[in-house]
């Protein structure tokens, strides 16, 4: 493995426990990179908004990141040039389409609507959303609000007990207008199949100039697959799904819950006792 120009890594499971601070060894390891001249991203399935752009001065870090990436690779901020791209939208025939083969599950699709989001209805979920998160929810006045306009992604969040139903039915019903895939244990989403984390690295890589093989990613759960595959070396949390533990580079010896970035970072590449 080469040492890294960039250093991306997803946020919830990987860096922090849903909402956490990041740790402490995290934090000198992010500061000592960019002392290095090293490039740092975080690469989510959140939108790029006002709350990630924040994300730096909350974990204590006084510069921001080089990059992000939102909607699982749907979205690109380049913060040198203030820039966003985005790719492969989800069409208001799609997410109609998806809305009606989900609709015998009886489940409460969302998707983001601005710096909020819009759901079907205001439930228990999406109530410890608005609390976990910071961000306004909006119930759609009839379901066909959520398919108006062309959207990134929707969503689907969904009792842990149920998920294996639910996504086996989402499965059982492919399109090639769109993927089905987990963020969490308890979140299904569907977005454009050329859509992925992977995608919105190369694309900062092919813009910036980077060779992929320089990247060092980080990632736990199924949509960071492509993130790690893509990058020249891609690690996955010890508390990661046992297909992104598959198809890493590495796998960390310590979990999230026990800073397991900052510690791989400082024992593999930054060489402190930790």
């Amino acid at each position: 493995m080469r040492e890294p120009r960039l250093v991306i890594a997803d946020i919830d499971g990987t860096l922090t426990v849903v909402q956490n601070p990041l740790p402490e060894l995290s934090v000198r390891a992010m500061k000592e990179l960019h002392a290095r001249g090293v490039q740092l991203g975080i690469a989510s399935g959140r939108q790029v908004d006002t709350q990630m752009k924040s994300y730096p001065a909350r974990w204590g870090l006084d510069f921001p990141f080089d990059v992000l990436i939102g909607m699982n690779g749907g979205q690109l901020y380049i913060e040198k040039t203030e820039t966003m791209h985005e790719y492969y939208k989800l069409s208001s025939a799609t997410l109609k389409e998806i809305i009606d083969m989900m609709a015998p599950l009886n489940l409460n699709p969302f998707l983001y609507e601005g710096e909020g989001m819009l759901c079907q209805r205001v439930d228990e979920g999406v109530k410890a959303s608005i609390l976990r998160n910071g961000i306004a929810a909006r119930e759609a006045g009839d379901i066909s609000e959520l398919y108006a306009h062309d959207n990134a992604k929707i969503l689907f969040r969904v009792d842990e007990k149920r998920m294996p139903e639910v996504f086996a039915y989402a499965k059982a019903h492919p399109s090639p207008n769109y993927r089905a895939f987990l963020t969490q244990t308890t979140m299904l989403e569907f977005e454009d199949p050329r859509v992925n984390k992977g995608m919105g690295l190369l694309e900062y890589c092919r813009i910036s100039g980077i060779s992929p093989e320089d990247v060092w990613a980080f990632g736990d759960m199924e949509n960071d697959n492509e993130l790690l595959r893509d990058a020249g070396w891609g690690v996955c949390l010890s508390n990661g799904s046992e297909e992104t533990r598959r198809i890493a580079d590495a796998v960390t010896e310590y979990p999230v819950t026990e800073d397991g970035f900052g510690h791989y970072m400082m024992d593999h590449l930054l060489n402190h006792q930790s």
